[in-house]
């Protein structure tokens, strides 16, 4: 495995980190490619990745939560928790069709964000109040469609539930108890040690370069967060064995993360874990972590 993974690295076809783990314990970790091409810094077990929407189970958790809290149900509507939303065709939207990609709120990817400087996004209501602005892309329910949007209007919800910020809350009650130390909603303008830059080919030229310019500076609860190889194990055994308060146990995970210069995999069917964080284009990440997760549940 580690001469294949230092071959298709030596062809730019993969940065990053690579985790294995059978019941909890790490059988098979090496780091490839640079977290900083132009200072020649290379990735190491310590480097934190962009997870892309991995991030997105982390909202699911606080969701799952708070349900078990009483304090939102699956049947409420985006109009009965946040009733002052801009869209009034919206405010039916369910948080059970949030969840499912089915509420039909516009993603936040687009021309307009695209002209916005990126430095406004800074937390998930800074996306939040960009998204509640712009037209529904369908009525609630009316069919399924990837929905970023949906995760962010979740994450306002959390807000205003808990009374703290989206950040706050997953930090406090999901990283935490899971053991995640390096976890976090970062703001990538800032100094932040052992972060790996994304790369993309997705610029124009053909030529890998920095992302820096095409995401907000911090992620949001559709995705964007922080991690590592040893936290992102952490989290899936913290699931697994049902250590995060009020969220129901689950053996079995995939889910995957990308955008240019980010691309994250986390497997997880009964004994085995396999984790992929690439700072490289999709399917830089995924294709091996899921033809790892394949070969080992054979």
């Amino acid at each position: 495995l580690d001469k294949y993974l230092s071959r298709v690295a030596a062809n730019d076809l993969f940065s990053g980190n690579v985790l294995v783990a059978k019941d909890g314990k790490t059988v098979y970790e090496r780091s490839y490619g640079f977290a900083d091409r132009a200072n020649k810094v290379p990735n190491n077990s310590a480097t934190r990745f962009n997870l892309g929407s991995i991030n997105k189970t982390f909202t699911q958790a606080a969701i799952q939560q708070l349900i078990a809290r009483g304090k939102v149900s699956l049947t409420d509507t985006v109009g009965k928790l946040l009733p002052d939303y801009p869209q009034e065709i919206t405010r039916a939207a369910t948080v059970d069709q949030l969840l499912h990609h089915s509420a039909g709120v516009a993603d936040f990817f687009g021309e307009e964000f695209t002209r916005t400087a990126k430095d406004q996004f800074r937390s998930n209501a800074d996306y939040y109040k960009f998204v509640s602005g712009l037209k529904p892309l369908f009525a609630p329910g009316a069919r399924m469609q990837y929905c970023n949007g949906c995760y962010i209007v979740l994450g306002a919800i959390i807000e205003r539930v808990s009374g703290i910020s989206y950040e706050q809350y997953v930090e406090e009650n999901i990283f935490k108890p899971a053991g995640m130390t390096a976890t976090g909603l970062l703001q990538t303008d800032g100094i932040n040690p052992n972060v790996a830059i994304g790369y993309t080919k997705q610029a124009g030229d053909g030529r890998l370069r920095s992302n820096v310019l095409m995401h907000g500076a911090s992620g949001c609860a559709a995705g964007g967060g922080y991690a590592t190889l040893s936290d992102l194990l952490s989290y899936a055994e913290a699931l697994r064995h049902g250590r995060i308060p009020d969220v129901p146990p689950s053996k079995d995970m995939g889910i995957a993360g990308g955008a240019p210069g980010i691309n994250s995999v986390l497997e997880q069917n009964d004994a085995w874990s396999v984790i992929v964080l690439s700072n490289l284009d999709p399917p830089a990440g995924e294709d091996i972590g899921r033809s790892l997760a394949r070969a080992l549940s054979r």
